[in-house]
């Protein structure tokens, strides 16, 4: 007999940041006033969307890049409603943005004038050029995919509590996740052409504003028949569904 499981992953990109048109990544920058306002417009959101699921949950799992322009607005999240957020807040480094090296903290202008060769070829394909001292595209993948998939594995099996061993859970039936552009375009891309490094298009084309958030729905199933203790040592399948970026 198969076991059933259905997840709703809500992704939400963080607000506008303070030091203006700069490339980020790695460089650790706080939240403007409007970037926080626009966080708290997209959560009134996703909090309006929870009502309409057909059973709405009662906690949500919370989690985040360790990036203060995500882990910020989460602590005040958590901080502001700890009955919906009752298992501690959960920073990953697999949920940072992409390392652009040399140009991380530059303005996007200025990697233009001093870089343009370099820049050009990166955004025209990002996936064969690598940004100067920077993560390369097929190693961001695999850094981002693998949190997702031992992240995913872990809710299915109900491993939830804190790492620092709090003892709070939640249920692993839903979750909200703040990060970044780039880690939520892999993750789309994935669920879009699985198994495929992203064309450049995911990229360049794809609109995803400051506090775009999307949900995913993941439908997942395995062998329930287990060992003498009746527990299933099989790996869940899943299916993904994407609800398009808000």
């Amino acid at each position: 007999m198969a076991e059933h499981r259905q997840l709703n992953i809500y992704l939400l990109r963080h607000g506008e940041c303070e030091g203006g048109e700069i490339i980020r990544g790695r460089s650790d920058v706080a939240l403007s006033d409007e970037g926080k306002a626009q966080m708290w417009r997209s959560w009134r959101a996703i909090s309006s969307a929870l009502e309409q699921l057909p059973k709405a949950p009662e906690s949500l799992v919370l989690l985040s890049s360790p990036a203060q322009r995500c882990q910020a607005f989460a602590a005040e999240l958590k901080a502001d409603m700890p009955d919906y957020f009752p298992a501690p807040l959960q920073q990953h480094d697999w949920l940072w943005e992409l390392d652009f090296g040399d140009w991380d903290g530059m303005k996007v202008a200025s990697v233009y004038q001093q870089h343009s060769e370099a820049a050009e070829a990166f955004w025209r394909d990002p996936v064969a050029n690598t940004p100067p001292g920077g993560e390369s595209l097929p190693a961001f993948r695999s850094r981002v995919l693998d949190g997702w998939q031992t992240m995913v594995q872990r809710w299915l099996a109900r491993e939830v509590s804190s790492s620092e061993g709090s003892g709070s859970s939640a249920s692993a039936d839903a979750a909200l996740i703040l990060t970044h552009s780039g880690v939520i375009r892999l993750l789309l891309a994935e669920i879009l052409l699985p198994g495929q490094i992203p064309p450049a298009a995911v990229f360049n084309a794809l609109e995803l504003p400051y506090a775009a958030w999307v949900r995913i729905t993941l439908y997942a199933s395995r062998d329930a028949s287990g060992d003498a203790s009746g527990e299933s040592d099989q790996e869940w399948q899943c299916f993904s569904k994407l609800h398009w970026p808000q």
